[in-house]
């Protein structure tokens, strides 16, 4: 088991700015939130950096690539969830010639949009991944449409793919009212990535002053044999109070690893 930091710990600086704050507060691994632009564009955009240009930055700081955090798919309208379909195939290629091997996103809005389309998108990305080294992380999110375990279990038995898994959010399963502990029993080696967040029903706080079960979560991912990342997401505070929560959290993340 490693750990890691997403960029959105820095989400108000550049990508750059963001990995090298993350070097000086000692994490050897970073996750950039690589968004489309019919999604939000924040800290580059995929279609417009090639796996060259991406791999140096990291390089420039020591950094290792932790995954490709490329946000979500929305089912509507076609054509927005189609251009999301093709940024994603885009990242599984990036993800592969960097050596990331990992590709993280969510689901749509579960009040507005419809879930089968979703579905069917999946249907276009999976076979992409045969071959290749790169798997697929699907990451919960209070709100959309994969929210609950039994939403993973719907996907799962509609796709079943040794290269498609789970990127667990501590925190958003919190807000969900699910206990990030028994998501990590109930699916061990689906999953793929951790996102360590701590919350306050659905508000987020810096790590170590929530109601969030971290420590369940990584004990049971331990028991399951997990050896992938522990990657910090903190969405609270803005400036200086905000880089100082990103900072200070590698010392929550390191207790969690000697958990």
């Amino acid at each position: 088991m490693k750990i890691a930091a997403s960029s959105c710990s820095w989400w108000h600086h550049t990508l750059e700015e963001g990995v090298a704050l993350a070097q000086q507060a000692g994490f050897t691994a970073y996750e950039p939130l690589m968004f489309p632009d019919e999604v939000f564009p924040l800290h580059g955009n995929l279609l417009r950096t090639t796996p060259a240009e991406l791999g140096a930055l990291m390089s420039r700081h020591g950094m290792a690539l932790a995954a490709l955090h490329v946000a979500a798919i929305p089912t509507t309208p076609p054509a927005r969830r189609q251009a999301c379909v093709d940024y994603v195939l885009r990242a599984i290629d990036v993800a592969g010639e960097t050596g990331c091997g990992l590709v993280v996103f969510g689901g749509p809005d579960r009040a507005r949009e419809p879930f089968i389309p979703f579905l069917h998108a999946l249907e276009r990305i999976v076979p992409r991944l045969e071959g290749t080294s790169v798997r697929v992380a699907l990451e919960n999110h209070a709100g959309n449409w994969i929210q609950f375990i039994q939403d993973y279990e719907h996907i799962f038995d509609f796709i079943d793919s040794p290269a498609l898994g789970i990127t667990l959010d501590t925190g958003h399963f919190t807000a969900s009212g699910v206990d990030p502990e028994a998501v990590a029993r109930r699916f061990g080696p689906k999953i793929f990535h951790v996102h360590v967040k701590d919350h306050i029903g659905g508000r987020s706080v810096p790590l170590g002053t929530g109601e969030t079960n971290n420590l369940g979560a990584v004990r049971a991912l331990k028991a399951g044999g997990y050896a992938g990342y522990l990657s910090q997401e903190i969405e609270c505070g803005r400036g200086p109070e905000a880089d100082r929560a990103a900072a200070d959290g590698i010392h929550y993340m390191r207790r969690l690893l000697d958990a």
